[in-house]
C-alpha cells in the first residue's frame, strides 16, 4: 500500500515536471491556470498508476498521456489542434529525451540495468526523481532567462487564433506522436541508445521549425512596422 502511494505521488511530480518542461519551451503561462494544472497532473497520475500497475499494459501509458496533454493544452489555453498537438509532442518527446539520457548515463556507469525499467519501483525510481529534477531545473532556467519560443500565442477572445496553422508543425506533430508510440513499445526491448537517437533527432527537427517560425514571425512584425511607416 505505501509503494502504491509512493507511486502516485512521485507520478503526480511527474506529471508536473512534464508539463512545465512543455509550457516553458513555448512561453504558455501556468499560474493563471494552477487549479485546473493542479487538477490535470493528479488525474495523470492516477491514470498512469492504473495503466502501470492495474492494468499492466504500461506500452500505452505515454502515448494516451501524450493525448490527454494535447487535449488539455488545446481547451484549456484554447489553442488550434496544430499547435497543441506541436507543443504536447515536443514537450513528451522533450522529457522523454531527458529521462533516457538519464537512464542510460546511470547504465554506464553500472547503477542501472535494462531489466531495471520494468519496476515500478526501487532503481527505477532513481531515473524518475532525476528525471523531476532536470525538468524543474530546465522549466526554471527558461521562465527566469525568458528563453523559450515566443510563436505560439494564445487568443485573447472566445475566437480562434489569428495565426495560419502550419502544415510543418502538424508534420512534426506526428512525426512525434509516432516516436512517441514507438518508444513506449520497444523501450524493454530495444537498446536505449537508439531509442535516445530517435527521440532526440524527432526533437530536433521541433526544435528546428520552432526556431523557424520565431524567426518568421518576428520577421512579420518587422515588415508590417515598416508598411506601418510607410504610410504615414
Amino acid at each position: 500500500m505505501l509503494s502504491s502511494y509512493v507511486y502516485i505521488g512521485l507520478g503526480i511530480f511527474d506529471a508536473l515536471a512534464m508539463f512545465a518542461l512543455m509550457i516553458s519551451l513555448y512561453r504558455l503561462p501556468l499560474w493563471c491556470h494552477r487549479y485546473k494544472v493542479a487538477v490535470f497532473v493528479v488525474f495523470i497520475a492516477l491514470f498512469s498508476f492504473v495503466m502501470r500497475l492495474l492494468i499492466e499494459i504500461p506500452e500505452l501509458d505515454l502515448p494516451i498521456q501524450y493525448l490527454f496533454f494535447l487535449i488539455f493544452i488545446k481547451y484549456v489555453y484554447r489553442l488550434k489542434f496544430s499547435h497543441s498537438s506541436f507543443v504536447a509532442g515536443a514537450g513528451v518527446t522533450a522529457y522523454v529525451v531527458l529521462q533516457l539520457t538519464i537512464y542510460y548515463v546511470y547504465h554506464l556507469v553500472g547503477m542501472l540495468y535494462q531489466s531495471d525499467l520494468l519496476k515500478t519501483e526501487g532503481a527505477v525510481y532513481l531515473i524518475q526523481i532525476s528525471s523531476i529534477l532536470a525538468a524543474y531545473g530546465i522549466a526554471i532556467f527558461l521562465k527566469y532567462f525568458r528563453l523559450g519560443f515566443s510563436f505560439i500565442r494564445i487568443p485573447q477572445d472566445e475566437h480562434h487564433s489569428p495565426q495560419k496553422d502550419q502544415t510543418s508543425l502538424l508534420i512534426a506533430s506526428i512525426l512525434s506522436t509516432v516516436t512517441i508510440f514507438l518508444i513506449s513499445f520497444f523501450l524493454y526491448t530495444v537498446d536505449s541508445l537508439g531509442l535516445i537517437i530517435m527521440a532526440f533527432s524527432t526533437f530536433s527537427i521541433s526544435y528546428f521549425l520552432s526556431q523557424r517560425s520565431d524567426y518568421e514571425g518576428v520577421r512579420s512584425i518587422v515588415e508590417a512596422s515598416l508598411e506601418q511607416d510607410k504610410g504615414k
